[in-house]
């Protein structure tokens, strides 16, 4: 494990800029900006730990409430194979929760997410990390390296989690309203499903980041980046609701020969899970 989860090394390796004394003043200017320093003490507190354990005590660290509804579609599938499809509300507390509520069942459960988990490395034994923000080769190779990685998974038996989004949710404007919602999920991830061949089970987390996080995704996704620190530790005191959905089995799925509507049939049984009690 870290020391530190993201420190002015690593920072350094990124850019020059960070160097020497007017580098420690930025770096320290940056952490505070980008909320990474609250961040950076909630690892801390947590980083004894490994896997689920780890996912566990943060959450509760965090001080997060979860309460989570027909879980008991996780346990039909004892030893068996199986996706789970959700929407990525939040971009790093659903990712951790997901690993928390599937792996305390399932401990070979793996989930497919971003840079932004990516980093957490007492996350490890429970993810399979891709760039969604990497450009050209890079980006190629990251997801051909991440779908392989899925594919062995996956033929081994063990269950494994998709944010099919790639990224957590974006901002809309809809009869003058701020609405927050997956962006269209993403075709290589679907492609993967449908070729798999194993039960999809959706997975619905409630709720969303604050108000000013989702209002500067309508300025610049980078500038609305800049925020996501601070959306870790504002969620303390917060309820979040999970809810499994009833498995889509492989026959239904090889009906779809589209990818693209195979993707809107998937995000819609999702999204079904939503009550108007959700905020």
């Amino acid at each position: 494990m870290k020391d530190i989860l993201i420190s002015k090394e690593d920072a350094c390796k990124i850019s020059p800029v960070f160097k020497g004394r007017f580098g420690n003043i930025l770096f320290k200017f940056v952490m505070w900006l980008t909320g990474m320093n609250k961040v950076n003490r909630i690892y801390d507190a947590s980083k004894q730990y490994e896997g689920v354990a780890f996912c566990d005590h943060l959450l509760k660290d965090v001080g997060v409430n979860f309460v989570v509804e027909n879980n008991e579609i996780i346990n039909s599938f004892e030893g068996k194979p199986f996706i789970t499809v959700s929407n990525h509300a939040y971009g790093h507390i659903d990712g951790i929760a997901a690993i928390d509520i599937v792996g305390t069942i399932r401990p070979d459960y793996k989930m497919m997410v971003n840079y932004v988990l990516a980093m957490i490395d007492t996350m490890a034994p429970n993810f399979i990390a891709v760039n969604p923000y990497q450009e050209g080769k890079l980006a190629q190779r990251s997801s051909l390296d991440g779908i392989k990685e899925c594919i062995e998974h996956l033929k081994g038996g063990h269950p494994l989690g998709f944010f099919p989004a790639g990224a957590v949710s974006k901002t809309k404007i809809r009869h003058f309203r701020m609405e927050v919602e997956d962006r269209e999920w993403q075709e290589p991830v679907i492609k993967l499903i449908k070729h798999a061949r194993v039960p999809v089970i959706p997975m619905y987390f409630s709720g969303k980041n604050s108000w000013i996080f989702n209002f500067l995704d309508l300025i610049s996704w980078k500038l609305r980046s800049l925020r996501l620190g601070h959306e870790v530790y504002n969620k303390r005191g917060k309820t979040i609701h999970v809810r499994f959905g009833e498995p889509i089995m492989p026959d239904e799925i090889r009906k779809f020969n589209d990818i693209k509507e195979l993707g809107e049939f998937l995000k819609a049984k999702t999204y079904a899970l939503a009550k108007s009690t959700d905020k």
